[in-house]
């Protein structure tokens, strides 16, 4: 009682263990899917923030682009004139209104010649500095709105340059009015959330980061002219650009140095900056193992409320059964008696078995005698054929011709002896390959004395191919083909039709024997490859051709079947492989 005990013990508990697995599998599924989703949408919020913040300015330059005071300002030489200095002062006022680093006026050689910073030490400020290697420069010297990324080559703090061209009255482009908007402004949108995330720029650079430390870090190898055009524009001035440790661990996961984190991209616009945030999975792994735990529980509950109530009704069980113990012990004894009886008649029932595996195998012999005297029917009637010829001309031209005939009977009556072998253990010779067209034709050659007999019309169409080459026995494929003609010939009247067809399909060689007879019924057709059924009387065969043929074709792992011709008589249709 106690081993059995330990074992539903045991049982017990590998079925809990069963179940926590698989409900923790499946709500850590879920719970991923839903964090999932959640990182998305943070994603798509953190991207409309900073959309937001790196747009906000841009109508800001499109009007004091217009300004006449901008305007004339970049056809003043020098740039102390009071002009300029009224100018240093509006845009100084601009920029701290609107929260930007800077604001400054540059001419067509990208030399500063008003800023908002004008009041800053000269190292420090913007004025008489040459920004003409920048592309925000580059794009709007050349009429478009330009933006860029970059460290600044005069102060060394990062930020995000927007640019726009100033145009004179008559349309052309005299300079460019650009802003600076501080890196630190742009990192608000990581304020108040515990995501980690980073963002960067079209070379893989990470140039904004919740995480300060994977500043100016790449997470891809940077290519040689990457790194000569960023060298060329000053972009990170002073910054070694070292690869960041992170690596993707399937399509959900990254590893960034030595943790894992739900990985979730979005790209920005067509700057080809991306947003990459980064997930603690840790919430999910809690959230799965707290549903496994009470699941575990349930069905520990569960599973032991079964155990007792099975047990009770066991104890019942056995007690019902102790009641019909001599009820049953009397019928035990009726039963020894009823088994005595059925011993004796297993006796006499194995003897009279013995004799019928006695009588069958008597049967056997039989059919196995009808089968010999079947298969060497054909070969001995053409042996006949052959000599009767031989015998009206004895000294003719053909006399050779006859004798290789005979020889040629002789070897195929010694191949169908030898051939009906299968009856009793499988043939060992090698298969090699063998052209149908001649097994065809030699065929044709055996029968043909009963066609003319037979006065039918035989038409053979041989493929188009120079050969038709299986892997098999050419004896016994020919065993097969004379069967079907023979019994072709004899299923037609006098001057009736019977086509012989070969055609390449796919892989398989296709031959057809067809006739004009009187074809087959659906119960022939079931029956008809079976050994010993036959449609003709009991004088024409003993119904083995088929049986035999058809064991053949499976030897040469082909098939055979029967069917009605277009000839509105039978059809009989035999695939071989083709070889290799």
């Amino acid at each position: 009682m106690k081993l059995q005990k330990w074992r539903w013990l045991a049982l017990l508990t590998c079925i809990v263990i069963l179940l926590a697995g698989a409900s923790y599998v499946i709500s850590y599924q879920t719970f991923i899917k839903t964090e999932k989703q959640g990182a998305q949408n943070r994603a798509n919020h953190y991207h409309s923030l900073l959309a937001g913040m790196l747009n906000q300015h841009k109508p800001l330059l499109s009007v004091l682009k217009e300004d006449p005071g901008v305007i004339g300002a970049l056809s003043l030489s020098p740039s102390g004139s009071n002009q300029h200095n009224r100018l240093n002062q509006r845009l100084e006022r601009y920029a701290n209104f609107s929260g930007l680093d800077a604001i400054y006026l540059m001419d067509r050689e990208g030399v500063t010649r008003a800023t908002s910073n004008y009041q800053q030490h000269p190292r420090l400020s913007f004025m008489n500095k040459n920004y003409g290697f920048r592309p925000y420069f580059k794009t709007a010297i050349n009429g478009q709105d330009g933006s860029y990324f970059a460290v600044g080559a005069t102060t060394g703090l990062p930020g995000y340059f927007i640019s726009s061209p100033v145009l004179n009255p008559s349309g052309h482009v005299i300079g460019v009015l650009a802003a600076k908007i501080d890196a630190a402004m742009l990192s608000v949108i990581w304020q108040s959330t515990e995501d980690l995330g980073f963002i960067t720029n079209d070379t893989g650079v990470i140039i904004l980061s919740s995480n300060s430390a994977w500043l100016y870090q790449t997470i891809n190898a940077l290519t040689i002219q990457q790194i000569n055009r960023i060298r060329s524009q000053k972009q990170f001035s002073g910054q070694l650009l070292p690869p960041l440790a992170w690596s993707p661990v399937d399509d959900l996961f990254v590893k960034v140095e030595t943790k894992d984190y739900l990985y979730t991209p979005n790209e920005i616009g067509t700057s080809g900056w991306v947003l990459h945030l980064l997930s603690d999975p840790a919430a999910v792994k809690k959230n799965a193992a707290f549903v496994a735990l009470v699941v575990s529980a349930l069905s520990l509950f569960l599973l032991s409320w079964g155990l007792t109530i099975r047990s009770r009704s066991i104890k019942q069980s056995l007690l019902k059964s102790e009641l019909n113990r001599g009820k049953l012990m009397q019928m035990n004894d009726n039963l020894e008696a009823e088994i005595g009886e059925r011993h004796r008649a297993e006796k006499r029932l194995s003897l009279a078995q013995k004799e019928l595996v006695q009588a069958n195998r008597m049967a056997a012999l039989g059919q196995l005698s009808a089968a010999v005297i079947h298969e060497l029917g054909q070969p001995l009637a053409a042996f006949k054929n052959y000599i009767t010829a031989a015998e009206m001309d004895p000294d003719g031209e053909d006399m050779r011709l006859l004798l290789a005939n005979l020889d040629s009977v002789a070897l195929r009556m010694q191949s169908t002896t030898s051939q009906l072998r299968f009856f009793s253990r499988p043939d060992e010779t090698k298969f090699m390959p063998v052209d149908l067209h001649q097994v065809v034709a030699s065929a044709i050659k055996l029968t043909r004395a009963e066609c003319d007999s037979a006065k039918v019309h035989l038409k053979w169409s041989p493929s188009i191919s120079n050969q038709a080459l299986v892997m098999g026995q050419s004896l016994r494929l020919e065993q097969v083909i004379v069967n079907l003609l023979i019994n072709a010939f004899a299923a037609v009247d006098e001057g009736g039709q019977v086509l012989l067809n070969l055609e390449l399909e796919q892989d398989n060689w296709l031959l057809r024997v067809a006739d004009n007879g009187a074809g087959f019924g659906s119960q022939d057709l079931e029956e008809l490859f079976q050994a010993f059924y036959t449609t003709k009387s009991s004088t024409d065969g003993m119904g083995l051709g088929l049986a035999i043929s058809a064991a053949i074709v499976n030897e040469h792992h082909g098939q055979i079947w029967a069917q009605n011709s277009a000839l509105n008589g039978a059809e009989f249709v035999i695939t071989i492989p083709c070889a290799v």
